[in-house]
């Protein structure tokens, strides 16, 4: 019998041990965590407070029954550490582990389990208790937040690959890795929506733990019930993510999830490819873990999908474009020195390059009903086709009788079952463009076909514009050809009878330039005689009326002058048209300067102000720009003759086109330049014969001179400040046969 102290001490702590464990079970009854307590000899369990059924979602009587049924709801994959952390407790460590719980409703909770092993006196563990505490809410938070980071490290690598990868395959396969090892997914893959029969995905890139899923599932975006063929499909039909991130939770007869679960994906996410209202595939995220994507981490990725969307449409443009640019080169370089039928041969292999096409043909429609059209040029897989004949009505081509253009982008051999035994070509696209002759009316079809259904047709519609307007000026230029040669036939005759009448149209002009060189000149010569005798005769009267009469007389004299002055003037000026025009290099400077040495040397009293500009030569008759030199330089010094001091300039300015202009100008009285236009017809004058003398025929003589010789020639003045004359010569060969080329200007 233990003394009364020690009894009283040892039932004063059996109520405090007692008030401890009241407090413990109150506590413990009342809180979500786990408590629990294990006998560290035989493992029974002791004590598991209520929390245990929620979290588990196991009873607690089958625990106690049962203490190491807990482990049949840890995952799998943390099952191993949990048994090892028990034993370590058993050992007299203590534990700190967090493991999964994957529970009958197919729920993922994850907790963290504190075990302390108590020691007793005798070194050994009596028991192992601990807590486990509920922590999935700040995993999922934690898992969301990298999830969220990753996916923003891959938007940002994304985005850089989308600037220095040109290649449409490495784009779409630097995308899969960086979703894998950066983004963190177990397998990632890209495929792209076929418009065929089956409405089949193609998988173009993918990275990561694919183990033979993609070959091993049916890929479609086909109308069958929404899921049948799981996210891909529908991201791609609704045009928006779609995602399962618990496919342990599918029924087993979903082939498509469960080939998923063999290979290790619990979740999947899937964003559309679209660009212009167009989605052409999508991109998929598989993922090991079951936790649904945070709103802002699938924000992210729709992101990522626009901007791969966007670069590969920006990648297949450019291609677009550098094969136009090559085709069009070849079109260029190649063929546009050709004509005829090979002109299309080459034609129609460029344009097969250049839209990536297995057949391309050019035709012509011939006349009469039904509507046929023959083959110019035709290409099928590379090779060149023979010509034939075929009714416009059994192809795709009727359709470009009314319209300019017509694009099919699928379907043709089901709309024109024809077009394989008529073309040799399995078509199941078709892009035409009508030809016209020009008139307006159709001429010929070009047309180009497609194994495969086209998804982008504006550029290649665009492109094909190109090639049709080359043909249509190639077909008009053959109809050209065809109607010089028919009139070719009848053109010797013609040149004959041409220049029969040019002949006899010489021969009279040689005629009436004789005519007037003899006819004219000899009534004048016998006014002249007779005048004179009368002149004579006059001397006899008396003084103030042989006076009158002589003056009267003289002047009549003075008229036969000056009328054979202009009869030589307009035989001068026929003659000229006429005469060969030969090639020389003329040194103009040189003539002006001879020019004025003879001015000064008519009038050596006339002071006189002269600059020359040195170096001017140009190409032509030496002869005829001597006699252009001496009327504008004779007008200057005519018209300049009532200044006290004669100034006259020869030089030469450039043009806005780079050409030379030479001008001769002057001091002198200049004219108004209301009265222009008549500066240059034969016998125009500005000045009345009193003022200035001459026959108005110097002008004319310039200027006829000038467009022999492929220029022009004007004048700017003002009464009483001078007159500036401009002319240009055109580029005479000085090594030509002096045949003369006459410009449409000339003409």
């Amino acid at each position: 019998m233990k003394p009364p102290a020690v009894e009283k001490k040892l039932r004063t702590a059996e109520v405090a041990r007692l008030a401890l464990e009241a407090r413990f079970l109150e506590l413990a009854e009342n809180t979500n965590d786990v408590y629990y307590s294990r006998d560290g000899a035989t493992g029974a369990l002791l004590y598991i407070s209520p929390a245990y059924e929620r979290l588990w979602g196991l009873s607690c009587e089958s625990l106690y029954a049962n203490p190491d049924s807990y482990l049949d709801s840890v995952h799998p994959e943390d099952r191993v550490a949990a048994v090892a952390a028990f034993e370590d407790n058993l050992g007299g460590l203590a534990t700190e582990r967090e493991y999964r719980l994957m529970l009958p409703s197919g729920e993922v909770f994850w907790v963290r389990d504190y075990a302390h092993p108590v020691v007793g006196e005798d070194g050994r563990v009596e028991r192992v208790v601990g807590v486990a505490h509920d922590i999935t809410f700040r995993k999922r938070a934690d898992g969301a937040l990298a999830s969220t980071a990753r996916a923003l490290e891959m938007l940002s690598l994304s985005n850089r690959a989308l600037t220095r990868i040109d290649n449409e395959k490495k784009l779409l396969a630097e995308v899969c890795r960086l979703a894998v090892e950066v983004g963190g997914y177990r397998m990632a893959w890209v495929g792209y929506a076929r418009d065929d029969e089956d409405r089949s995905i193609e998988p173009m890139a993918h990275a990561g733990h694919e183990a033979g899923y993609l070959s091993s599932t049916w890929l479609s975006w086909s109308n069958e019930p929404v899921g049948t063929f799981g996210p891909v499909g529908d991201a791609i039909r609704r045009r928006e993510v779609s995602e399962h991130y618990n496919l342990t939770s599918l029924p087993n007869h979903v082939q498509w999830a469960q080939e998923a679960l063999l290979r290790g994906y619990r979740s999947v996410l899937t964003v559309p490819l679209a660009y212009a209202d167009q989605t052409f595939g999508m991109l998929a995220l598989y993922s090991s873990d079951e936790l649904p994507a945070r709103a802002e981490e699938v924000l992210l990725l729709q992101e990522l999908a626009n901007n791969l969307a966007f670069g590969i449409d920006s990648i297949r443009a450019r291609h677009w474009r550098d094969q136009l640019e090559a085709a069009i080169f070849k079109v260029a370089a190649g063929v546009s020195v050709q004509g005829g039928s090979n002109f299309f041969e080459h034609l129609v292999r460029n344009m097969a390059d250049a839209l990536g096409a297995q057949a391309a043909f050019v035709t012509r429609v011939l006349p009469g009903e039904p509507l046929m059209a023959r083959l110019v040029a035709g290409v099928v897989e590379g090779k060149l086709v023979d010509g034939f004949d075929f009714p416009v009505s059994l192809t795709p081509c009727q359709e470009l009788i009314d319209e300019v253009s017509v694009t099919l982008s699928k379907n043709v051999h089901h709309l024109y079952p024809e077009v394989q035994t008529i073309f040799g070509v399995h078509a199941e696209a078709y892009v035409g463009h009508r030809l016209e002759n020009s008139s307006g009316e159709l001429a010929g079809m070009l047309f180009v076909m497609f194994h495969e259904p086209l998804k982008q047709t504006v550029l290649m519609v665009s492109t094909l514009q190109i090639f049709a307007a080359r043909a249509s000026a190639e077909l008009k230029r053959l109809q050209a050809d065809l109607e010089i040669r028919n009139l070719n036939t009848s053109l010797e005759e013609r040149v004959q009878q041409r220049t029969a009448q040019l002949k006899s149209a010489n021969e009279e002009l040689e005629s009436f330039c004789y005519s007037v060189s003899h006819d004219l000149r000899s009534p004048l010569s016998a006014v002249d005689g007779f005048a004179s005798l009368l002149e004579q005769s006059v001397e006899a009267l008396p003084e103030p009326m042989a006076k009158k009469g002589q003056h009267y007389l003289q002047r009549v004299r003075a008229g036969v002058v000056q009328m054979g002055e202009l009869i030589d003037a307009l035989l001068s000026l026929a003659r000229l048209a006429r005469a060969p025009l030969r090639h020389d290099s003329v040194d103009l400077s040189d003539l002006a300067n001879q020019v004025l040495v003879f001015l000064r040397e008519r009038d050596p009293a006339r002071v006189l102000e002269a600059h020359v500009e040195p170096g001017l030569v140009a190409t032509g008759d030496n002869r005829l720009l001597r006699q252009v030199l001496e009327n504008l330089l004779g007008n200057a010094w005519k018209f300049s003759g009532g200044e006290l001091v004669t100034r006259i300039e020869f030089g030469s300015e450039t043009d806005a086109s780079g050409g030379v202009v030479y001008f001769v100008r002057d001091n002198g009285a200049g004219f108004n330049m209301a009265y222009s236009q008549k500066l240059f017809g034969p016998f125009q004058r500005l000045h009345s014969p009193s003022e200035f003398e001459g026959t108005g025929i110097g002008l004319a003589f310039v200027q006829r001179i000038i467009s022999r010789h492929g220029g022009r020639i004007w004048a700017e003045s003002a009464p009483g400040q001078g007159a500036t004359f401009r002319f240009t010569l055109g580029d005479l060969d000085p090594n030509g046969s002096g045949a003369e080329t006459f410009t449409p200007e000339r003409a």
